[in-house]
């Protein structure tokens, strides 16, 4: 049997090739000379790691799992291909293996009374969005993500609980940001947006009420922590007036006497009922009632 210690130098080049390929987005040729070093030296957990980081990154996690796997039964003491392995367990809905990992790093009983804060980053910004944790790797939507991000209130995500990326403060508490990885099953809840004719926050959260009454998500876009841009083709004249910040580059919101809302509700009905009520309570107005339906 080979000795542990030794690699033939060649097989080095090949596997340091493979991560420069990778590096450059040649992610085929990369996974093609990473298999070919795991079928010439098997027993090197690095070619096996390698993989499983490319699969993680791509959220293909079948193949991932199968990676990390190898590595650890490899390198038991690699605590990183352990934590890789229980995200892609969990993801693949193989929740004993995903149990497992979590007791490894102290994770078995995690705070769940709390809301926690999610990164949503992209190549067009990021947002950051209030989750409701399920357990060390699953969490709910609470927030209503920008329409282009492909996610809805209430879907079932993937986040990292050991890569924290940041902190939120909001009302004078920090809250945990964590990566959001992937998202496990789709909401059947359904994105809406409009503009209410006030500013007046008590209004505002009259119409909060009766969205939670309803059953409805409810959040104030122009308040979202949030980089991303809506689309300004698709955006009406009073959206692109009342809140250049969200169609243009990111300038301070100009005291218009309106605010961007967002809902969620899974049949439209359910949106034009709340705010018809809400209208009839306040006196206040809507407008630019608008379903993003199909975008996520």
């Amino acid at each position: 049997m080979r000795d542990s210690n030794f690699m033939d130098p060649n097989y080095l080049a090949l596997y340091e090739e493979a991560l420069r390929y990778d590096k450059v987005g040649d992610v085929y040729t990369s996974v093609k000379l990473l298999k070919k070093v795991t079928r010439i030296i098997p027993e090197w957990p690095e070619g096996f790691a390698a993989l499983g980081r490319i699969y993680h990154r791509r959220r293909e996690w079948k193949p991932a799992f199968h990676y990390w796997k190898k590595t650890v039964a490899l390198d038991a003491d690699d605590r990183e291909a352990w934590w890789h392995l229980g995200l892609a367990a969990v993801a693949l809905g193989r929740m004993r293996v995903g149990s497992t990992v979590w007791t490894k790093f102290g994770f078995e009983r995690v705070a769940l009374d709390h809301p926690l804060s999610l990164e949503l980053a992209g190549d067009k910004g990021y947002e950051i969005l209030w989750m409701q944790p399920l357990d060390a790797a699953r969490a709910r939507l609470l927030s209503i993500p920008h329409p282009d991000s492909g996610l809805l209130y209430r879907d079932l995500v993937l986040y990292d609980r050991r890569q924290q990326c940041g902190n939120n403060i909001v009302n004078q508490r920090r809250t945990a940001v964590y990566p959001y990885l992937d998202r496990l099953k789709r909401s059947p809840f359904q994105t809406f947006s409009c503009l209410v004719h006030t500013s007046d926050e008590a209004i505002i959260n009259r119409l909060e009420l009766l969205c939670f009454e309803a059953g409805l998500g409810f959040e104030v876009w122009s308040n979202a922590a949030r980089t991303t841009h809506l689309n300004r083709s698709r955006a009406t004249k009073s959206e692109k007036d009342s809140f250049p910040e969200y169609y243009n580059d990111l300038v301070p919101k100009p005291d218009t006497g309106t605010a961007l809302v967002a809902l969620a509700a899974i049949h439209p009905a359910e949106v034009e009922r709340v705010l018809n009520a809400w209208q009839i309570i306040t006196l206040a107005n809507f407008s630019d009632l608008r379903s993003y339906r199909g975008k996520a």
